[in-house]
């Protein structure tokens, strides 16, 4: 890279340019609200600039002066995720800008590049690890080998299934209703195979790597930090994705027990 050492001087069009991305990095990688709007702020008064105010919400950043003449940023967030190796790099850049040895130009491609980086992980590996952490729970609920057999295969199936209706673009409420629905049915199909497995301890298991805990984390960390709105919002997300869940296994239960089928024996 070149321009080192020339990041001491920005101007401020170009530090709302770097502080937009960063936000954007974190918001997309799964960061709190306050953790984007604290290194923002961080990076703007590194630099100087004092009279922005930062506001952000789960899928929304301002950035902008309080006077009628001054410049404002906004940027709609319509995707997000956890990235875990994303959120360490921008917060190792936010809090070592002093000694950051590349200039604006090249930062500016480093970040944005941080932004187009396809996942460490592809989804064939994520259903993987999914169906590998149901079988996991299964056994830890007191499940035997037939429910660890059979949360794996619960849960690798319900995570297949919702990554290919990833690729068609519907709102997340209804892919974790089919996924629901699938580990429903799946788990049903494995105790009619076996009855040696346990209803309970299958779906469970199963169930487990749905759940939004970081979602409702987050939010709770949100309200902690006196961000109402994001809290509020976090945690009705995290609880609509929860109750998704348990609609598609309902659906998927009370349809069979109005079959005629015995469901726990």
């Amino acid at each position: 890279m070149s321009e080192a050492g020339k990041l001491q001087s920005l101007t401020k069009e170009q530090t709302m340019n770097l502080a937009l991305v960063v936000g954007k990095l974190l918001l997309k990688s799964g960061a709190e609200t306050s953790r984007v709007e604290d290194s923002m702020t961080r990076l703007c008064y590194h630099f100087g600039v004092r009279d922005l105010n930062v506001f952000v919400t789960p899928t929304f950043i301002m950035l902008g002066e309080e006077n009628t003449e001054g410049k404002t940023i906004v940027c709609r967030i319509r995707t997000r995720s956890i990235n875990l190796i994303v959120l360490s790099d921008v917060n190792n850049f936010t809090y070592n800008l002093s000694t950051w040895p590349y200039g604006y130009e090249d930062t500016l491609v480093y970040l944005n590049n941080m932004l187009t980086m396809t996942p460490p992980y592809n989804k064939w590996l994520l259903c993987l690890a999914s169906a590998i952490g149901s079988a996991c729970f299964a056994q830890l609920l007191g499940g035997n080998s037939h429910d660890f057999i059979a949360a794996f295969v619960t849960g690798g199936v319900a995570m297949v299934l919702l990554k290919l209706l990833s690729g068609y673009r519907l709102s997340a409420f209804w892919e974790n209703v089919v996924a629901g629905a699938a580990i429903g049915a799946t788990a049903i199909f494995c105790c009619a195979m076996s009855r040696q497995c346990t209803m309970e301890a299958i779906t469970v298991g199963a169930l487990m790597p749905f759940l939004p805990g970081l979602a409702f984390t987050n939010g709770l960390r949100d309200y902690m930090a006196g961000d109402l709105i994001s809290g509020n919002c976090r945690a009705a997300e995290a609880i609509i994705f929860a109750m998704s869940i348990a609609i598609g296994l309902a659906a998927t239960l009370v349809a069979w027990w109005y079959w005629g089928w015995q469901l726990w024996k």
